[in-house]
């Protein structure tokens, strides 16, 4: 009997001393602003660094949106987009938070494009890490 009593006013007396805690936190205005500026342009252009898949690069710009069109027919599930790094239009897959989940991506797609490799892309939207 004594050692229930013990244990429940064990557990009122640690749930009253739990309730009372508060914590204030004094930040200095200019940082406030500073995280309100960086939250405000992360929205307005929100991209993520991570990896892609390369399957086709070219100076003709008709012949790499076929390329698109091509892989989406056989690979609906996965992003595809061209990028225009002078002189080369280049077609990357996919969007990978990490180079393995590319390269394991990679070993599908071999068969149809065997000259494809993963590449780092600073540019990528996070809802494409979704799709």
């Amino acid at each position: 009997m004594r050692s229930r009593l013990f244990t429940v006013l064990i557990i009122l007396a640690t749930g009253t001393c739990a309730g009372a805690q508060n914590v204030q936190v004094n930040t200095d205005p200019a940082v406030e602003q500073l995280v309100r500026t960086w939250v405000a342009q992360n929205r307005a252009n929100p991209r993520m660094e991570g990896w892609r898949i390369q399957i086709m690069s070219s100076t003709d710009r008709q012949l790499v949106e076929a390329g698109k069109t091509q892989f989406l027919s056989l690979y609906s599930e996965m992003t595809a987009d061209w990028v225009h790094e002078k002189p080369y239009y280049k077609l990357r897959v996919g969007a990978f938070l990490t180079r393995q989940e590319a390269l394991s991506t990679l070993i599908l797609l071999k068969d149809t494009y065997p000259d494809a490799y993963p590449t780092r892309d600073s540019n990528i939207h996070p809802r494409d890490f979704l799709e």
